[in-house]
């Protein structure tokens, strides 16, 4: 089987991501990934704004984008985690399906760089 790149963190080998719920979220809110340490945070912030997130002011070494739904995910370089914040007025019961949402635009970027993420 070959690998699948992932060039948007200049891997050559296959990665991994799981999606999980903040711990610390009661009210599912809050979800992330962990990426690799070494990856390339601005070639992957691009990647994210051509998918279709909207770039928003950085938090220090963070980098936060919004999306049209009103959640937004955050780059957290220093730990290598990427956070999906649900927006508050997505109802309960679709909060974990805005959360996979928004991990999906970001496996998109990962995958194809540079390409908007389908509907």
């Amino acid at each position: 089987m070959t690998a699948t790149p992932t060039p948007a963190l200049g891997e050559a080998e296959r990665v991994s991501l799981t999606l999980y719920r903040e711990v610390t979220c009661i009210r599912a809110l809050a979800w992330r990934c962990d990426l690799p340490a070494a990856s390339d945070w601005p070639a992957l912030a691009a990647a994210l704004e051509a998918a279709g997130l909207v770039p928003r002011a950085p938090l220090g070494s963070v980098f936060r984008f919004g999306s049209p739904t009103g959640g937004e995910v955050l780059l957290v370089t220093a730990t290598g985690r990427v956070q999906f914040r649900v927006h508050y007025a997505v109802p309960q019961h679709a909060r974990k399906l805005a959360a996979e949402r928004l991990f999906q635009l970001l496996v998109y970027a990962l995958i194809r760089p540079g390409r908007p993420c389908p509907p």
